[in-house]
């Protein structure tokens, strides 16, 4: 079974969010990204990378704004491929299924940003496709939602929890 890591939304806005004092966790996700691309890339197996891009201007996902780019340790090598989503499922507005069945990849592992968002949309559209999903777990990023009165700790475990009940396997980075 060939697998590949699917790296979404690990754009400066993120990182952004968490300068902000925008409450986060786990506290070590973004470590352990960089744990599991570094054996990825070491092991030379395919890596993709998801962008989010708004159309509008002003907005902190535009292709403009400061906050687009990828975060430093997440900018992709020559060979990894960059797509570009306007919508939650990296699956729904690109052609990341067909790239995915060209490479032969049966199995995604999947890491990023942000869990109750794009990883949640993702993971479970990937698995609709028949994909084999795999969530690292802690290398999954969630943010506190204060207007809704959801921590983010609670909003990461009960996506988790959700994932795993139909859509994904789970592992933590030091098992991948």
């Amino acid at each position: 079974m060939s697998r590949a890591l699917l790296i979404i939304d690990m754009q400066k806005f993120v990182e952004d969010r968490i300068n902000q004092g925008v409450q986060f966790y786990p506290s070590n996700a973004i470590n352990n990204m960089t744990i599991v691309l570094r054996q990825f890339r070491k092991e030379q197996a395919l890596v993709a990378h998801v962008v989010h891009q708004t159309a509008e201007e002003g907005s902190v996902l535009h292709q403009d704004s400061p906050f687009y780019p990828a975060i430093g340790d997440f900018e992709p090598t020559p060979d990894e491929r960059v797509f570009i989503k306007r919508t939650s499922s990296a699956f729904a507005s690109t052609d990341l299924k067909h790239y995915l069945e060209a490479k032969g990849i049966s199995e995604v592992v999947v890491m990023g940003a942000v869990a109750g968002f794009c990883v949640n949309s993702t993971v479970r559209h990937g698995s609709d496709l028949g994909l084999k999903m795999t969530v690292v777990k802690d290398a999954v990023i969630s943010f506190d939602l204060p207007d809704a009165q959801r921590e983010e700790k609670n909003i990461h475990d009960v996506t988790m929890k959700l994932l795993e009940a139909g859509f994904a396997r789970m592992v933590f980075a030091d098992a991948v």
